[in-house]
């Protein structure tokens, strides 16, 4: 198996992925060699290692199934290849089950839990809620999102993770926000109270959030679930599935030939978000009446 895992970790593959992609599989791909590394290749394909295969994801969610369900993903991935290669005849891995099946469809942010969060929160985790809560945006994108991602009235973005392009039109709330974010020499557009970026793995973000929901009595809500809520309100507001998938980076239902391949999805994005821009929170829009809020340009703000 070491030679299986050394030569996927080398291959053209591997190296295309992305690199928060790279680092973690590097994780997982540890995990293989330390647990199946002085197994002979023939051996891996045996049916009879499909039982140590669960067992050993078993055991390790125990701890964690969601990492558990990850490492066999990363394992089935290297085997894929490896059978793709001619190196092996079978992949054991393929077909075994995720043992975790999160359901957070109803853990929104309310605007109730939202105000006691800012009441207590320190000005950057307080801009760090409304920014992750107003994109839709993950706290590893976030925490990299530069000044320069504000184009016009929206944010354009990429996600670490799938290297997906995101484009988000700027709500009446956010353009407030960023109206008032503090002059500092960082690039980033979320910073610590010293004007400095966050650590980009999220270690100091992390724990001051921590803090304040606590604080605020904030139960049985996450960061990510800001995304989550980010989601719901849009599809609420009116949103479709297409224009909020735009926004937020996930797949696109049947995203193949007209809608996959042949388009230039960056380009899709950003021309979605200014039209929703334009409906939701232009000058004539409801969304502006309702909130009171100044709507124009935040670009032109951001740039004085």
């Amino acid at each position: 198996m070491t030679f299986l895992i050394w030569r996927f970790k080398n291959s053209t593959e591997f190296a295309k992925l992305r690199p928060l992609t790279r680092r973690d599989y590097n994780r997982q791909l540890d995990k293989i060699q330390a647990k199946f590394g002085k197994l002979r290749i023939a051996a891996m394909a045996a049916p009879e290692v499909s039982d140590h295969l669960y067992r050993w994801r078993d055991t390790m969610a125990e701890t964690s199934p969601r990492q558990a369900d990850y490492a066999v993903s990363v394992l089935a991935a290297m085997l894929a290849w490896s059978v793709r290669r001619g190196l092996i005849n079978h992949n054991r891995a393929a077909g075994i089950p995720d043992v975790y099946r999160p359901d957070r469809t109803e853990k929104v942010w309310t605007p109730e839990m939202e105000a006691r969060f800012l009441a207590v929160a320190p000005d950057p985790i307080r801009r760090a809620l409304i920014l992750a809560v107003e994109t839709g945006l993950s706290q590893e994108d976030l925490l990299v999102l530069p000044k320069s991602a504000v184009v016009g009235n929206v944010i354009v973005a990429r996600r670490l993770k799938t290297g997906t392009p995101a484009a988000i039109p700027i709500s009446p709330r956010l353009a407030a926000m960023l109206a008032k974010l503090p002059a500092s020499d960082s690039v980033t557009l979320l910073n610590k109270a010293d004007g400095r970026p966050f650590d980009p793995k999220g270690n100091g973000l992390r724990s001051l959030f921590r803090a304040a929901r606590d604080e605020a009595g904030v139960v049985e809500r996450t960061f990510n679930d800001l995304r989550g809520t980010f989601i719901t309100r849009r599809r609420v507001m009116g949103w479709t599935a297409e224009e909020t998938a735009l926004c937020s980076g996930h797949p696109i239902a049947g995203e193949k030939g007209a809608q996959g391949a042949y388009v230039d999805r960056a380009a899709v994005a950003l021309a979605s978000a200014n039209r929703l821009w334009e409906r939701f929170y232009g000058p004539n829009s409801e969304q502006k009446l309702q909130t009171g809020l100044q709507t124009g340009s935040p670009a032109e703000r951001l740039s004085h």
